[in-house]
C-alpha cells in the first residue's frame, strides 16, 4: 500500500510504524471544595511543565539551532496567555472546578477558537495549545504526556514538543496528516534531519502499529510494509544517502569553493550563544543570521541593554575573526512576546512585525541598537533589517543606528543590509542596494507573499512552492540590482538549506547562504559541485 503526501524534509527513513492516535483531554472531577489547594496543584503542574519546555527548546537548540527553540519558546508563553490561564483560574476559583477540569475545559474552548480562525500562524498554534493542556494535565496527575518513540511516527498533527520529543529518541522520520512544507513542524524536522511526510490523508486510519514503513521526504510517498524488491530498492538509496553524509561531514570544515573558482559563504543560523558551538563543530564559515527575537520570547520583560550586550559580545568574541550578521528584532507576526502587548490583529502576517515593530517603538530599538554598537568591537558584526518594505525604512534605521553610535563616541561605520523578504523589497532591489551594504533574501517570507499562499495553513499547503517561477523571478531581480551595485547577496531562508537548490542560487549570483547547522556540510559539498557561471540552471 502507499500514501501520497507533501515531501517537507529531504531523506529516506525505514522504520516500524508508532501511531499516534488523538487523545481525549480527560475532563477530571468536575467539583471540589477546596479552591486554594487546586491552585497550589495547578501552579506546581505549570512550574513542572515549565521545566519540561526549557529542557526540550534547550535539547532542540542544540540540535536543531535557533529555529527550533524558537518555535518551542512560543509554546511557553502559553503559559502566561490570559486565553488559556485566566480561563483556568477563574474555572477554579469562582466555579469551584478541579484543576484537572478546568485545564480540560478551557484547552479545548481555546483549541476550538484556534481552528476556526483562518489564518493560518494562528491556527498552527492549535496544537502547541492541545499540547500544552495534555501536558498540564499529566503533570496534575503524575502520568508522562507522551510516550517515546524510536520508530517512525504516524499523527495527525504533531506539536513543536512532540518534534522534540523525537529528536530525544532519534526516531528516524514522522508521516502526518496535517501540516504543510513551510509549517513549524517541518522546519523542525528539516533541521533534525528527520525524514518527513506531511499532509498525508487517512494515515492514522490506514497504518497500523509496527507495520514497516519506507517513508520518501523528497517524492512524499510513504510504502506501507513494502516488498522484499521495493524495500531492497530503497534500502539502496537510502545507504546512498548515509554515504553522501558521511562524506560531506568529513570535508565540513574545507571552504566551498564553486567548480569555476568562487567561494560561497556558508553560514549558521543561530538564535543564543549556546548554539555558537554546534554551528562551529558543523564547518559554519561564519553567522548569517542570529535572531534576536529569541532574547525576547518566553520572557516576562525585555531584556536590559547590559543583558544584550553581555549576549552579542560573547557572540562576536567566539566567531571572531568570521562575520556575524544580527537581525534586529523581529518581533510580531507568528512571533509574540510576552513582554509587549501585541494588539489582535485580522492579519498578523501583514500587520505589525518585523522593522515596522523596532521602528513603532524607538525606545526598544534604540537600547538594542546601543547595546549592538557596545558589542561592535568584540569581533566583525553586520546589522541587517528584517520585513524591509520601502527604501524609508532603512533610512530612519540608518539614522537611528548613527545616532547611537554618536551617543557613543564610537568610530567607524557597521555594516547595515535589508532583508529581501516582501515583493515590494524585491522590486525595489535597486534602489536598497544604493542604502545599504549587502541584502539577504528570506525566502520563507517571500514565498508566502508573493503566491499569496500562509505558509502555516495546510489547507493551501502545497500550493507554498519556494521554486515557483514567481519567486524564482524576484530572487533573480534582487541578486541583478545586488551584483549591478556591487553588493553582496545571501539567502538565509529556508531554501538556502536545499542542497538541490543550491546551483540555482549561485548561478543567479547568491554568494553567502545561511542555514541550520545540520544542513552546512551537504550545502558545502553542493557548492562544491555547482558552477557560478552556468546557464539554464533550474530548481527541482
Amino acid at each position: 500500500m502507499k500514501l501520497q503526501g507533501i515531501g517537507a524534509a529531504p531523506w529516506l527513513a525505514v522504520g516500524r510504524a508508532v501511531v499516534w492516535q488523538d487523545e481525549q483531554l480527560p475532563p477530571g472531577t468536575r467539583a471540589t471544595g477546596d479552591a486554594k489547594a487546586e491552585m497550589a496543584r495547578l501552579a506546581a503542574a505549570t512550574q513542572a511543565s515549565r521545566a519540561q519546555l526549557e529542557a526540550l527548546a534547550a535539547g532542540l537548540a542544540a540540535a536543531a539551532g535557533a529555529q527550533g527553540a524558537l518555535i518551542l519558546r512560543v509554546q511557553l508563553l502559553l503559559l502566561q496567555d490570559p486565553m488559556l490561564m485566566d480561563g483556568v483560574r477563574n474555572a477554579i476559583e469562582h466555579e469551584g472546578a478541579s484543576a484537572g477540569h478546568a485545564v480540560a475545559t478551557a484547552t479545548r474552548d481555546l483549541v476550538a477558537q484556534f481552528r476556526a480562525l483562518a489564518d493560518g500562524s494562528i491556527r498552527e498554534r492549535a496544537a502547541d495549545v492541545e499540547d500544552l493542556g495534555r501536558r498540564l494535565l499529566a503533570n496534575l496527575t503524575g502520568a508522562p504526556p507522551r510516550r517515546p518513540a524510536s520508530g517512525i511516527v504516524v499523527a495527525r498533527n504533531l506539536s513543536s514538543s512532540d518534534i522534540g520529543l523525537l529528536a530525544e529518541q532519534r526516531a528516524p522520520g514522522l508521516v502526518t496528516e496535517e501540516g504543510g512544507p513551510a509549517g513549524h513542524m517541518a522546519i523542525l524536522a528539516r533541521a533534525l534531519r528527520l525524514a518527513a511526510v506531511v499532509g498525508a490523508p487517512g494515515a492514522v486510519a490506514r497504518i497500523r502499529e509496527g507495520d514497516l514503513l519506507a517513508v520518501d521526504g523528497i517524492s512524499g510517498e510513504v510504502i506501507v510494509n513494502p516488498d522484499e524488491g521495493t524495500l531492497a530498492a530503497f534500502n539502496r538509496r537510502l545507504e546512498e544517502q548515509y554515504s553522501l553524509d558521511a562524506q560531506s561531514h568529513k570535508r565540513k570544515y574545507l571552504p566551498a569553493v564553486t567548480r569555476d573558482g568562487i567561494r560561497v559563504e556558508v553560514a549558521a543560523n543561530i538564535g543564543t550563544p549556546a548554539e555558537v558551538g554546534p554551528a562551529l563543530a558543523a564547518g559554519a564559515d561564519g553567522i548569517g543570521l542570529f535572531r534576536t527575537e529569541c532574547l525576547f520570547i518566553g520572557q516576562p520583560e525585555s531584556p536590559s541593554e547590559d543583558e544584550q550586550y553581555e549576549v552579542y559580545r560573547s557572540v562576536l568574541a567566539r566567531m571572531a575573526p568570521r562575520r556575524v550578521i544580527v537581525r534586529t528584532i523581529d518581533l510580531g507576526g507568528d512571533k509574540p512576546a510576552a513582554c509587549w502587548d501585541f494588539p489582535a490583529e485580522p492579519n498578523p502576517a501583514l500587520g505589525m512585525r518585523g522593522i515596522r515593530f523596532a521602528l513603532a517603538r524607538p525606545a526598544l530599538f534604540r537600547t538594542q541598537l546601543r547595546a549592538l554598537v557596545r558589542a561592535a568591537g568584540a569581533g566583525k558584526l553586520e546589522l541587517m533589517l528584517p520585513m524591509v518594505s520601502s527604501v524609508g525604512e532603512v533610512r530612519q534605521a540608518r539614522a537611528l543606528l548613527d545616532a547611537v553610535r554618536e551617543e557613543l563616541g564610537v568610530a567607524g561605520s557597521i555594516p547595515l543590509g535589508a532583508m529581501v523578504e516582501t515583493p515590494a523589497a524585491a522590486l525595489l532591489a535597486a534602489e536598497l542596494a544604493a542604502e545599504t551594504d549587502f541584502l539577504s533574501i528570506g525566502t520563507n517570507d517571500l514565498t508566502q507573499y508573493v503566491l499569496a499562499v500562509d505558509r502555516l495553513n495546510p489547507a493551501v499547503a502545497a500550493l507554498y512552492q519556494p521554486w515557483h517561477p514567481a519567486v524564482q523571478r524576484l530572487i533573480e531581480t534582487t541578486c541583478d540590482a545586488a551584483l549591478r551595485a556591487s553588493k553582496r547577496v545571501g539567502v538565509c531562508g529556508e531554501l538556502a538549506a536545499d542542497p538541490r537548490a543550491t546551483p540555482l542560487l549561485i548561478a543567479l549570483g547568491v554568494s553567502e547562504l545561511s542555514m541550520a547547522p545540520g544542513a552546512i556540510p551537504a550545502v558545502k559539498d553542493a557548492v562544491r559541485k555547482a558552477w557560478r557561471h552556468q546557464p539554464e540552471v533550474h530548481l527541482p
